[in-house]
Parts: C-alpha cells; sequence; structure tokens
C-alpha cells in the first residue's frame, strides 16, 4: 500500500497513517457541514 501513497499530500499521507488524527478529520467534517449548510441557505436572506 505505500506504493500508492507516494503522490498524497504531506498531510492527508499522515491523517492515513494515525486513527486519533482520521478520526478527528472525520468528526470535523461531520460538525462542519450542516454548520456550513446552514450558513449557505441562510446567508442570502441576511444581505442587503
Amino acid at each position: 500500500m505505500r506504493e500508492q501513497t507516494n503522490n498524497l499530500p504531506v498531510w492527508y499521507d499522515r491523517m492515513l497513517s494515525s486513527v486519533p488524527l482520521m478520526v478527528l478529520f472525520i468528526v470535523c467534517v461531520l460538525v462542519s457541514s450542516p454548520i456550513l449548510l446552514l450558513y449557505g441557505a441562510l446567508s442570502p436572506l441576511f444581505r442587503r
């Protein structure tokens, strides 16, 4: 599997090789997705 990860960015390779970093990334994505979705849906309502 190391042959396939040669062209990945350094931060992504480090995240894939570390379970706590992978869990932290998944939690950040799951938390930020609904917030960004709500922001994108509601931001036109508050523009003048």
